[in-house]
């Protein structure tokens, strides 16, 4: 490699330019500041020595100049004597040093720190940093060079050869600091702002000042739109408008136009798509426009109001079926509006149709507004560069076909190949690598044909940011109360409460919709009144909300009011204090609810709470939620005595007896009754309470009422088409507390002989069938005396019939081989044997 340096100072500085792209003579002689003659003398120079090729198919005049691969070699020769010349005893405490600065490129020897696509130089490096004033930011005066990657080159200290770039993997590292200690790094930068030279001598050793974004060059930070951060860097890169981006990748493109479009028009192909576009009717006296050149102001003007109005007013009738055909053939099926949506649908515009709509937008004059063009860019260039030429346009993004230079934008993002990467080209000499934003989506909602009904809907609908919207029933027709609404969706579960307090007295429901759950309770005790269907589900269930839950009842969808009850009655179990203080409600539309609440918390309340218990027992009666439960606790069959101790059974029983027949309140009832009497039970009740009832009220009698059905056709029917655990039930342990709710009983077991259900293997085939084959079984190898036969619903089922003796342990596994009714009565037997 050769020692000497490149003499001209005009030849360097040439070649350095050429490394990034070709020019012709007087690109290179603005761009460098040379003189047109001293540039076109140099180019004539370095072609004869092979350093450049001027490409000629078009004639000389205008020809652009390229660098040789033998001009790259020497411009690396060069660089290389510079560092020599001055870098050759570095220096360990100082970052770098300066090998030429003269004019707007300049090279750098970094042996420390390497700089990024965006570099920070020193203002005065002569000047200890200490001594340095600050601006009103409070950084020290610097500089700005942009570096592209393909100018950075590293060498070794010991060879001087090519190599390698130290792995970033060992920074940090014993490896790392011996790999950046052995090697440096030759930089070729441009200035930012190269109008005013950096005066810096070559040979002067520096340290990189700290890169912060209060000190960043203006043409990046100045704009409210944030692009990402400087690739391997915290630093934020943000624009303000007129940037071409050429997003190649569908990811870059949405996370882009999320990053650009708050408080904008968004002109977009949605990846999720509304149930019908929305567009503003103003578009269309742009249209006609363009469909109808020759048509005077006058004409256009009427013709437009008469289409508008026939639109908006949905009298479509009034409309030719020509004009109706063409609007839809370039906008495609769509709800008109007055005012113009924030996010706009362009998938099914024709071109004539986005050109009309981007006319429309850039006409209202303080719009500011971004746009998706999904059409040839090279036809349509001159119309791209009337739109980029507007301030208020934010954004162009383009996603088909080459990259083409938009003379108008300011500058131009380009997709790389690794994803959410682009290049902010700048200029032809800077560009910086920067990482999309991600997390930042403040893009305008779509605005829906549908709004949810109520709060139910809006949390059923809703998942991962994105809508059910078959799950939405309200068709509202008002399209800004629409949009709003879908606004506040766009914020909901996060919410943002400076938003819901804005719009909180025009529409209640959309600031709810918005609200974050800790400002919800607020919230809600101002709106709840001016709120229509079933909106309460929203409120969190927790302990302190309950006095706000318990009055918001009749607020709530009932799934919510389910949830609500079972919390409070924990907490009025835990809390008999707090049970007392919400006893007031008794006496208020939430009697019901609050009645169920103390009900279910009655087994655990003593008994100074009988008359409370009694007053809740006649509210509840009225709409008898959790009966079940209820009627569990009330009643706890878990006691061989005195399970009516609030003594309020006769008066349940009777008052259950005017409930519909096929209620389960009617039907426990009628069996109890019919037990307290001794009176004989049917065999349709019979079907009806094993149908309805938890298998512990009635299994004390399922044998009998298991013969009962065998004995007639009708109950073989009934038994085939309902599947029912009967091993479970009728093999279980003597003296086990049964019995419905108000009747205490002790289990008796009572096991059929095979002969009472002979009929059992010649019924259908059914699923049914398959436990009544195992209990038929069961019995049959227990009187032949034969080994346990594998069952079909549980391979154990065997065992319920068999002496302790007989019995392995069983270990939880049980539950997953079979039945869980007869699971869990095999391993509670299990248990019970080895405590006896």
């Amino acid at each position: 490699m050769s020692n000497k340096r490149i003499r001209s100072s005009y030849h360097r500085r040439i070649l350095s330019w050429l490394i990034d792209s070709g020019g012709s003579v007087s690109q290179i002689s603005k761009s460098l500041k040379i003189r047109t003659p001293h540039t076109s003398l140099a180019l004539s120079q370095l072609r004869e020595k092979g350093l450049v090729s001027r490409d000629e198919s078009s004639g000389i005049r205008g020809a652009i100049h390229k660098i040789t691969k033998q001009g790259r070699k020497r411009l690396d020769e060069d660089y290389l004597a510079l560092y020599k010349l001055h870098a050759s005893n570095s220096s360990q405490n100082h970052d770098a040093i300066v090998l030429e600065s003269k004019g707007p490129i300049i090279i750098l020897c970094y042996v420390k720190n390497p700089p990024k696509s965006l570099i920070c130089l020193p203002e005065n490096p002569y000047l200890d940093q200490d001594s340095v004033g600050t601006d009103s930011s409070g950084s020290m005066g610097v500089r700005w060079a942009t570096v592209k990657p393909s100018s950075i080159n590293w060498y070794s200290k010991i060879t001087l050869e090519k190599v390698q770039p130290p792995n970033k993997s060992n920074r940090g590292t014993i490896e790392g600091w011996f790999e950046q200690s052995n090697s440096f790094a030759i930089v070729r930068a441009n200035l930012l702002n190269s109008d005013e030279p950096w005066n810096v001598n070559a040979g002067t050793w520096f340290d990189g000042p700290v890169m912060s974004e209060g000190n960043l060059p203006e043409i990046i930070s100045s704009g409210d739109n944030k692009i990402g951060q400087i690739v391997d860097s915290q630093i934020t890169v943000s624009w303000k408008n007129r940037l071409h981006a050429h997003m190649t990748s569908e990811v870059d493109s949405s996370m882009l136009i999320n990053s650009f479009a708050n408080a904008s028009v968004v002109l977009r192909n949605n990846v999720i798509k509304p149930q019908k576009t929305i567009l503003p009717v103003g578009c269309l006296s742009n249209w006609l426009k363009l469909k109808h050149p020759r048509m005077s102001d006058v004409k256009l003007t009427a013709k437009y109001k008469s289409l508008s109005q026939g639109l908006i007013r949905n009298s479509s009738r009034s409309l030719s079926l020509a004009l109706l055909r063409d609007i839809s053939r370039d906008f495609g099926e769509c709800e008109w509006v007055s005012r113009t949506p924030e996010n706009i649908e362009i998938s099914g515009l024709s071109l004539i149709g986005m050109k009309s709509l981007i006319e429309f937008v850039k006409s209202a004059g303080d719009l500011e507004f971004l746009i998706e063009w999904n059409w040839p860019i090279l036809e349509n260039l001159e119309f791209l560069q009337y739109v980029l030429r507007d301030n208020n346009c934010r954004l162009l993004v383009t996603r088909h076909g080459d990259i083409i230079d938009i003379n108008s934008a300011l500058a131009k993002l380009v997709s790389l190949r690794e994803l959410a990467t682009v290049k902010l080209q700048l200029s032809r000499e800077h560009s910086i690598k920067i990482k999309l934003a991600s997390g930042t989506d403040v893009s305008p909602s779509i605005t829906h044909n549908s709004i949810p009904q109520n709060a139910f809907e809006l949390v059923e609908s809703f998942s991962e940011k994105s809508w059910d919207l078959d799950r939405l029933t309200n068709e509202e027709t008002d399209f800004e109360y629409r949009k709003e609404i879908w606004q506040a969706m766009y914020f909901y579960p996060e919410g943002n409460e400076q938003w819901a307090n804005k719009i909180e007295v025009h529409n209640p429901l959309a600031a709810w919709i918005a609200t974050p759950n800790e400002h919800r309770k607020s919230r809600w005790i101002r709106i709840a009144d001016y709120l229509t269907d079933k909106w309460a589900d929203l409120l969190e269930i927790n302990t302190e909300n309950i006095d706000l839950i318990i009055s918001s009842f009749p607020n709530g969808s009932q799934s919510w009011q389910n949830k609500s009850i079972i919390y409070i009655s924990k907490q009025f179990i835990k809390n008999h204090q707090l049970l007392i203080q919400m006893s007031h409600y008794l006496d208020s539309k939430s009697a019901v609810n609050l009645s169920a609440c103390i009900l279910l918390a009655s087994n655990h309340l003593p008994d100074d709470f009988t008359e409370l218990i009694q007053r809740s027992i006649d509210n509840w009666l009225d709409a008898p939620l959790f009966a079940q439960d209820v009627l569990d606790r009330l009643f706890p069959n878990n006691l061989a005595e005195n399970n009516d101790r609030y003594g309020v059974l006769d008066k349940v029983i009777n008052a259950s007896m005017i409930h519909p027949k096929d209620s389960l309140l009617y039907n426990w009832s009628s069996y109890v009754t019919s037990l307290l009497n001794g009176e004989v039970i049917s065999s349709t009740s019979m079907r009806t309470y094993m149908k309805l009832f938890p298998y512990k009220w009635w299994y004390d009698d399922s044998s009998n009422w298991l013969l009962n059905q065998l004995s007639s056709s009708a109950g073989r029917r009934w038994l085939v088409a309902n599947e029912l655990p009967w091993p479970a039930l009728i093999a279980r342990l003597d003296g086990e507390l049964c019995g419905p709710p108000g009747v205490v009983k002790r289990f008796t077991r009572n096991i059929p002989s095979s002969g009472d259900v002979i009929f059992i293997p010649v019924m259908d085939e059914c699923k049914a069938k398959d436990f009544l084959m195992d209990l038929y079984d069961m019995i049959s190898s227990l009187e032949e005396s034969n080994n346990i036969v594998l069952g079909r619903t549980h391979p154990m089922v065997g065992y319920l019939l068999r002496e302790f003796q007989e019995w392995p342990d069983f270990s939880p596994d049980i539950f997953v081989q079979g039945d869980k009714e007869i699971a869990s009565l095999l391993f509670g037997i299990s248990f019970y044997k080895n405590l006896v």
